[in-house]
């Protein structure tokens, strides 16, 4: 047998041998399918905020779309299958029947953005074993006194995203604050959890001030704002505004040239277009690539939560809740998501820690917690609430 004929053979043999094994690897996994239903609140943005500032309507459902889709790129070789639908209204009960309908239909698996009144309603209406994802409420309460069973939270709480600042702050010597805030609800929320940050790390506010105007900043912000802001000297404006109604003109228009953070300036949320290390830069591009437009934090908690899933899924080949929860809530999960550390779920109010980036509209600037802010337990939870200031204990 001359030498060609015999590497022709040994290549043959290894092809054989090759998609022999992928084969019996294959058929070693159960068939393994895994629903997850998505539901939502129709986004709602006032006319008075810019386009480019206006929430996409597709917001979290996106990002669920796009984990759906990573999920079955590999659960095709496993025999695992996943799929999603989703429901929008702002009708409660019709969220409830359709809720119901999906459960009946061997749905288990539940992302939800709702406000918190809607969020109890339908823990109550589903059975125990139905487990929900909190993509997009921020409400400390989830975390520290309304405890919902089976629920966990891949949003950043208000108090985490407030820590993160604070830590800032802490490690750039800025203390002393003048504080700006809206009038809506999320602005209260998010005020709230600030003011309980600034007294933590013995920062102090100068001045607080509430907008509560419905001028059109975009001709006078330079004229209005310097004058809105006076006040003697100060570190630096935490500016508080979810909506978008005024606080990106703040920057650059404050009486002292002092730095803006909160909702506006330096920001801190789960995640940001301008985060590209730890690799997730390829995560941006299939996901701006797929809906032309950049990644949200909502969209990155929706992705999130079907990846906690999937990697519970993947290592079980079992996609029941009393499998998958207890893998999920022990010390064996452990999440890659782009963001430099293996992420873990808290087990007293089911919080998904997480490092938290603080950037601007064009780089990433940090990621909480910074060194030397330490924790008994674990570093991460040194962002939001802790065990001691939770009366949760769910898991």
């Amino acid at each position: 047998m001359d030498k060609a004929t015999r590497q022709f053979k040994t290549k043959h043999y290894t092809r054989i041998l090759l998609a022999l094994v992928g084969w019996l690897t294959f058929s070693s996994y159960a068939s393994v399918q895994v629903d997850i239903g998505v539901l939502r609140v129709p986004v709602e943005t006032s006319t008075a905020v810019p386009e480019y500032l206006a929430e996409p309507e597709n917001n979290g459902e996106a990002g669920v779309e796009l984990a759906v889709s990573d999920a079955n790129g590999t659960g095709k070789f496993l025999g695992q299958n996943y799929t999603f639908r989703a429901e929008t209204n702002d009708d409660i009960t019709a969220l409830n029947t359709t809720a119901k309908a999906w459960y009946d239909e061997g749905v288990r698996y539940f992302l939800v953005d709702l406000d918190t009144p809607f969020l109890q309603v339908l823990r109550k209406a589903l059975p125990d074993d139905a487990l929900l994802f909190n993509i997009g409420n921020q409400d400390d309460a989830l975390r520290r006194s309304v405890c919902l069973p089976n629920i966990l939270h891949t949003a950043l709480s208000y108090t985490m995203r407030a820590d993160a600042l604070g830590q800032w702050m802490r490690a750039r010597r800025l203390n002393d604050v003048f504080l700006v805030s809206g009038t809506t609800a999320e602005d209260n929320a998010f005020l709230t959890a600030t003011k309980q940050t600034l007294k933590k790390f013995n920062q102090k506010i100068i001045e607080e001030k509430v907008w509560n105007f419905d001028t059109d900043l975009r001709r006078t912000a330079s004229a209005e704002l310097p004058l809105f802001t006076q006040a003697r000297d100060y570190d630096l404006v935490w500016v508080i505004d979810e909506s978008n109604l005024f606080g990106q003109h703040l920057p650059y228009n404050t009486w002292l040239p002092r730095p803006v953070v909160g909702t506006h300036g330096l920001r801190a949320d789960g995640w940001h277009y301008v985060i590209e290390q730890w690799g997730s830069i390829q995560l941006q591009n299939r996901f701006t690539k797929q809906f032309d437009r950049p990644m949200t934090a909502k969209d990155y908690a929706g992705w999130v939560a079907v990846r906690s899933i999937n990697e519970a899924v993947t290592v079980l080949n079992k996609g029941d809740i009393e499998t998958v929860l207890p893998f999920i809530m022990s010390e064996k999960f452990q999440l890659a998501a782009y963001k430099g550390r293996k992420l873990t779920y808290r087990p007293w109010n089911g919080q998904l820690r997480q490092t938290v980036p603080l950037f601007d509209s064009q780089a990433l600037v940090a990621s909480a917690p910074f060194e030397g802010f330490l924790h008994p337990r674990n570093e991460l939870d040194s962002l939001g609430i802790d065990e001691a200031q939770s009366q949760c204990r769910q898991f």
